[in-house]
């Protein structure tokens, strides 16, 4: 009987087995090989077989022990097909879950700790190093912003073993890295980080290549790899590394880097394509936490913008009431110096003409003084409700205190201030208003001759700190209580000394509109330090 199946024949033309295909010619000289991998799965063969049983057929026991090799090969391809497949299972149940977690954040540091752990965690991809390339929002450079793994090989057994002891998830591991070691990993690997930015403008580089591309790559010598620079190469120290552009449609993310320092295990090419499967959804979340960021940027602008507003209309408002006040005052001011010069010219004329040894003198001085001030006063009200935008130029404060002192110093003299001077040497000039800050000057220590009517001690000190040139008034007089401090800002509160409540408050707008800082401090009994400090420009 012939036979249905080639099986038993040396051949010499794939023609002569229907099973063959073009390609397949080393089956026609090798029957052992071609019996398993094509007559097995043949049914003309098998109608052989049923036909030979009976016979006996001397060829039986190899087609037998031929089968059995077969049976026992493809068992064990099925084992390993069996355990791929439950670890892709496990895979791609690991990719849900961390991708669940990724994209429930919009914290980009938290969601990128999490990303890099997942890389390098025995529990996920497990290898060794991994680290972030970012676009910068100038979309100029790909610039390092992290990397996750040891530095040194005594890093990785101490950090090996502490997750060992531990037992940490793989969650756990993500939030500890996020909150207690992401500042500190990005200064640990700083030097490497800035090494490996690249300008996006340099495409011939692999990583701006790659970036390009959208396709991953495993480099399996890093230093045979063109474009790029030997120091980079020098800092990541491995020969085997991959790379994963990150994109979120046609945007440009990032890239990831990945490799085995330590251990040098071969990246295999299921190493890459996992990469690649977790890389889609990490660049999407990475891009949504960056236009979250983005978006409450603006919103923090919208916000400061919005309070700037409400600050310009509180200052509207506040100069309106101030205009009423100004026309209240300057009208009131008017209508009381005329009959006030007079006052104090008969006054002076009155005092011309009575010999100093009478004593009508006394009271006409008496009159004078109060009048002149009563007239500064007048001048005070009026100064406060003139717009006191600054005219600026450059001054010496030491003359400028000076000149001051020397203007009040028959007055100090008279109810028995001493002063001590303890002006700054060398200081740099400032741009002030003169006129404004002399004011000032003098408001103060009008106030100190009021606190000290039986005399005491006026410092007059000036100095140079933290970019700024400072005056201070220090008197040894009765001192400010708490509630007379608080409102000396307020123009036209009950008074300190005299007029101390309006002067202060006309002092505290003058230095401001210099963008400098008038401080007061005071205690009853303990005389008063007033402190006027102007930046430099």
């Amino acid at each position: 009987m012939s036979p249905h199946c080639c099986w038993n024949s040396d051949l010499d033309s794939i023609s002569q087995c229907r099973r063959l295909q073009p390609g397949e010619e080393d089956l026609l000289a090798d029957r052992t090989r071609r019996i398993r991998e094509k007559c097995f799965d043949c049914q003309n063969f098998l109608r052989d077989m049923e036909e030979l049983g009976p016979q006996g057929h001397s060829d039986i026991p190899e087609l037998f022990h031929l089968a059995v090799d077969e049976l026992k090969r493809r068992r064990i391809q099925n084992q390993f097909l069996e355990s791929d497949l439950k670890a892709r299972n496990r895979e791609f149940q690991f990719l849900h879950e961390v991708s669940s977690t990724i994209q429930s954040s919009l914290d980009l540091d938290e969601i990128i700790s999490l990303a890099l752990t997942a890389i390098t965690a025995g529990q996920g991809f497990g290898l060794n190093r991994a680290i972030l390339l970012l676009v910068d929002k100038e979309r100029r450079n790909l610039e390092g912003y992290v990397a996750v793994g040891p530095r040194r090989r005594e890093d990785a057994s101490r950090i090996w073993q502490e997750i060992e002891e531990n037992r940490f998830s793989l969650q756990e591991m993500a939030q500890r890295f996020f909150e207690q070691k992401f500042a500190s990993e990005k200064e640990v690997f700083r030097d490497l980080l800035d090494c490996l930015s690249v300008p996006l403008s340099d495409s011939d580089h692999p990583f701006i290549e790659t970036l390009n591309s959208g396709a991953s790559r495993l480099i399996h010598n890093l230093s045979e790899e063109p474009g790029i620079q030997a120091d980079q190469v020098a800092a990541l120290e491995v020969a085997e590394i991959i790379l994963v552009p990150l994109k979120s449609r046609s945007r440009r993310v990032g890239l990831l880097l990945a490799d085995n320092i330590i251990n040098t295990r071969p990246i295999s090419e299921n190493d890459l394509a996992s990469l690649e499967n977790f890389a889609l959804p990490v660049s999407f979340a990475i891009e949504r936490a960056a236009l979250h960021e983005q978006l409450q940027e603006e919103l923090d602008k919208v916000k400061e913008a919005n309070r700037r507003l409400e600050e310009q209309q509180m200052l509207i408002l506040r100069m309106e009431k101030m205009a009423l006040v100004g026309k209240i005052v300057s009208h009131f001011s008017h209508n009381v110096r005329n009959p006030l010069t007079i006052i104090g010219g008969f006054a002076r004329s009155l005092g011309k003409n009575i010999p100093e040894q009478d004593n009508r003198r006394h009271l006409i001085e008496s009159i004078v003084r109060e009048t002149r001030k009563l007239e500064e006063f007048l001048n005070e009200a009026i100064s406060y409700s003139d717009d006191l935008f600054p005219t600026l130029d450059a001054w010496d404060i030491n003359h400028l205190v000076r000149s001051v002192h020397g203007e009040l110093h028959d007055e100090l003299n008279r109810v028995g201030i001493k002063t001590r001077m303890e002006m700054g040497e060398t200081l740099p000039q400032v741009r002030i208003d003169y006129k404004q800050l002399s004011y000032c000057v003098r408001a103060v220590i009008n106030n100190a001759i009021d606190a000290m009517p039986n005399g005491g001690l006026l410092t007059l000190a000036t100095y140079h700190q933290d970019q700024q040139v400072c005056i201070l008034v220090q008197d040894s007089g009765h001192g400010i209580s708490h509630d007379e401090l608080e409102n000396f800002r307020k123009p036209f509160s009950a008074p300190v000394g005299k007029t101390a409540g309006l002067s202060l408050s006309l002092c505290s707008r003058i230095v401001e509109s210099h963008n400098g800082s008038l401080q007061i401090e005071s205690e009853p009994g303990q005389g008063t330090r007033v402190r006027i400090c102007i930046p430099l420009p």
